[in-house]
């Protein structure tokens, strides 16, 4: 009825704005001339790290280098559930048998990361989305991506990939939202930082994917209070690790055979905020040992970020940049100019900041009046050739025009203006056409002259005879 396609009007038009005002926010995650490289070695393949204090790159490694994610599509997965389901811990669903031959018949069970839940077990909304990003449980992400895939796997990634297009994420396909094995299933670093950042936006996302504890609401009906209390699997939330990190906060790992290990978190410390992604570092050493190389990346790149990076002001608002000469001005002749806004950024304290340069372009001189704001010019702020930024130069205060010298001045100019020249011209050309015509006029008056003094003579000889 009318009432119930105008709710429908009404949600979806909300849907949108909402979509419109959240994608609005989000930072286009590029290349930066301003990038940092950390004192040790990053054995990831890729990596990215940003300040999302002002939403810049300050370090990549092979950012746009496509890369399988693993379970790291599950942030993917709870983007879309959490924007879809109107209530998660009211909405319940139930695990299926089928599930689990499919698991069974996957072709890499290795890499399969799971919670404990079997066939018949019921969860919250909720609950499997803490069991998904916090153990990259692969039967909480089918069982999310079959709810709200209407009962399609493909269906929600359909959704997924159509969230990465809306999202810009050119380098990204997605194939399925469990993680499960596929060759086809690729990303970047920087593709993967797009997604967390809008992710980081959404309501309750960093609230689940940052706790390092839960207990699924549901575990003491179903009597898996032990095996539904789950803890992240990034080891750099935990004290007793030793990729213990102090600052850190989980999000998401992810462990494949084929796509290496991959991690991707949040690290805060002393007011500087940062989102890392690390993607395929080996799954073992030399020796054929088990290790954990996306966590001592992950350790090492924050704990030199927190050390060696810091806010600082590389020109400031109200530097006097230099002077320009002023023509005709009553008073002083010059006039300071200096930038229309400082420029600060984060900075590497093994960098010295003398080496950014300063381009100046603008004028030698100008013509009075000058007004204070008056924009002349630009300053370029370069390092290592590339531009960090450029920022409009303006007049610092007013210069008043002299009446006498500006008059003065436009003499000469008068006398080489092109309005003088066309003038000199026309009247040349109209002395030209008076003098012509008055030859011409006094040929005709003699001419006449010379016919009435014959008519004349004639009619007297007449009268004689």
């Amino acid at each position: 009825d009318d009432t119930m396609l105008k709710r429908l009007l009404t949600s979806v038009t909300a849907a949108v704005l909402t979509a419109v005002l959240v994608l609005g926010q989000i930072p286009a995650i590029k290349a930066s001339a301003l990038i940092f490289t950390p004192n040790a070695t990053v054995q990831s393949d890729s990596a990215i790290l940003m300040n999302t204090d002002i939403n810049e790159i300050v370090y990549e490694k092979n950012a746009d280098m496509k890369k399988m994610p693993g379970s790291l599509v599950q942030i993917m997965t709870a983007v879309i559930v959490l924007e879809e389901c109107e209530d998660l811990s009211g909405t319940k669903l139930t695990a299926k048998e089928d599930m689990f031959e499919i698991f069974d018949q996957d072709e890499y069970p290795e890499d399969l990361r799971k919670a404990n839940i079997e066939a018949g077990d019921s969860l919250t909304v909720e609950d499997l989305l803490y069991a998904m990003m916090l153990t990259s449980s692969v039967e909480a992400a089918y069982m999310l991506c079959d709810k709200f895939g209407d009962g399609s796997q493909d269906k929600f990634a359909e959704k997924m990939n159509a969230k990465a297009e809306q999202l810009g994420m050119t380098n990204t396909r997605f194939l399925n939202g469990t993680g499960l094995y596929s060759a086809r299933q690729l990303t970047t670093a920087r593709d993967m930082m797009t997604l967390l950042c809008y992710a980081m936006s959404l309501q309750r996302f960093e609230a689940i994917a940052c706790a390092n504890t839960y207990t699924a609401s549901t575990a003491t009906a179903h009597e898996k209070r032990d095996l539904w209390a789950w803890s992240h699997s990034n080891l750099m939330v935990n004290e007793s690790s030793e990729y213990y990190c102090n600052g850190v906060h989980g999000i998401k790992t992810a462990n494949t055979q084929e796509g290496g290990r991959c991690i991707a978190c949040k690290g805060s410390r002393d007011g500087y905020n940062y989102l890392l992604i690390c993607l395929d570092s080996q799954m073992q050493d030399l020796d054929g040992n088990n290790h954990f190389y996306h966590l001592e990346d992950a350790k090492n790149i924050l704990e030199w970020a927190f050390v060696h990076l810091t806010f600082q002001e590389i020109l400031p608002a109200n530097t006097q940049l230099g002077e320009i000469a002023v023509n005709n001005a009553e008073e002083n002749d010059y006039v300071i100019v200096q930038p229309t806004e400082g420029y600060s950024c984060i900075w590497c304290d093994t960098t010295d900041i003398k080496s950014v340069q300063k381009v100046f372009n603008w004028p030698e001189k100008i013509d009075a009046p000058v007004h204070a704001g008056d924009k002349v010019g630009t300053v370029v702020l370069k390092l290592s050739g590339e531009t960090l930024a450029e920022i409009d130069v303006v007049a610092a205060s007013d210069v008043k025009r002299s009446f006498w010298r500006y008059n003065l001045s436009e003499i000469p100019g008068f006398f080489k203006s092109k309005y003088l020249r066309n003038t000199w011209i026309l009247g040349i050309v109209l002395s030209l056409l008076y003098i012509g015509g008055c030859i011409y006029f006094a040929f005709r008056y003699h001419e006449d002259r010379k016919k009435r003094a014959a008519a004349r003579a004639g009619h007297l000889r007449n009268q004689s005879r």
